[in-house]
């Protein structure tokens, strides 16, 4: 299986690490932005529905986890 694009952020703390070394007010907050959208990608964290199986013996369930439509993060999965 493939990492996902926000480890490369999220790794040893890659992401906060860098941006605490930044001066103050140096990173646009665009960037933080984007940045929190890649690392939620693929996660419930921008919300997801739940489909439940309609047959009453089953109890399968999926949740389809919401995209963000921004464009840095378009490609991110």
């Amino acid at each position: 299986m493939l990492p996902r694009f926000a480890d490369i952020f999220q790794q040893g703390n890659r992401w906060l690490n860098w941006l605490e070394k930044q001066p103050e007010g140096s990173v646009r907050p665009v960037v933080t932005e984007s940045v929190t959208k890649i690392m939620a990608f693929g996660t419930t964290l921008m919300g997801y529905t739940q489909w439940c199986c309609s047959s009453p013996d089953c109890c399968h369930t999926k949740k389809i986890c919401f995209r963000c439509k921004a464009a840095p993060v378009r490609t991110a999965g």
